[in-house]
């Protein structure tokens, strides 16, 4: 049997930095849609953007949508399994005793926030399409590292996971273990500035799966899944 050959899209961070209007960055102005605040953790912090990118036209369900990940700057641990029936609006509902401390979001109508994400240093990604899968034997799997699109690089066993409104959860995501994202500011040196930034990792560094809803239920049908 032939393998499958599939779009997806590696993800980079590019030496320029970001400015306003820029949909691929770490950091810089949120492109969210018209009345959609910043997200705010539940200890009310403003959570920080970790990343936005403008999902390629050639991936299914989600081409042209707009992704952004937030995190608290204060507050972070790794994401919880979800269930594999995702209970109503569970994006505003913490699973057991586990806090809100991230949020995820779909866009489908953005515009460019007037106010920078004050936590990053603003830096423009960059997306290269590429083969996930090489229709070769020999090759051992989808491509691992920070990738939109195509085929995960699952390093447990792959969760099944249905979104509330009875949608299989979607891939869309994949970020490396340990992606350096860069900060000026330090939520953990009482707000001191370090101009030579530091390492922050998205849900405590683990690997992360970013799994959506193909029906576009709601712009926040999104969860994390972590594994390491």
């Amino acid at each position: 049997m032939s393998r499958v050959v599939e779009q997806t899209f590696v993800v980079g961070i590019d030496s320029a930095t970001a400015r306003a209007g820029d949909r691929d960055t770490i950091g810089g102005w949120p492109v969210l849609d018209a009345g959609q605040p910043v997200p705010e953790c539940d200890c009310g912090a403003t959570m920080a953007l970790y990343f936005q990118l403008e999902v390629p036209a050639e991936v299914p369900y989600f081409g042209g949508d707009q992704l952004l990940v937030f995190q608290c700057p204060v507050d972070s641990d790794a994401s919880l399994d979800p269930e594999p029936q995702l209970p109503e609006r569970y994006w505003d509902t913490p699973t057991g005793n586990q806090p809100r401390f991230w949020r995820i979001l779909l866009q489908r109508a953005g515009t460019v926030a007037a106010t920078r994400d004050p936590h990053f240093a603003p830096r423009r990604l960059s997306l290269r399409p590429v083969v996930d899968r090489e229709p070769d034997p020999r090759y051992s799997g989808p491509l691992q590292g920070f990738k939109v699109g195509g085929t995960p690089y699952w390093v447990q066993d792959a969760p099944e996971v249905r979104c509330a409104c009875g949608s299989d959860m979607t891939f869309l995501c994949q970020v490396t273990e340990d992606f350096p994202f860069r900060k000026y500011l330090d939520p953990d040196r009482d707000g001191t500035v370090d101009c030579d930034g530091v390492e922050d990792g998205l849900l405590l560094g683990n690997q992360v799966y970013i799994l959506a809803c193909p029906a576009h239920c709601d712009p926040a049908a999104v969860v994390p899944i972590c594994q390491n």
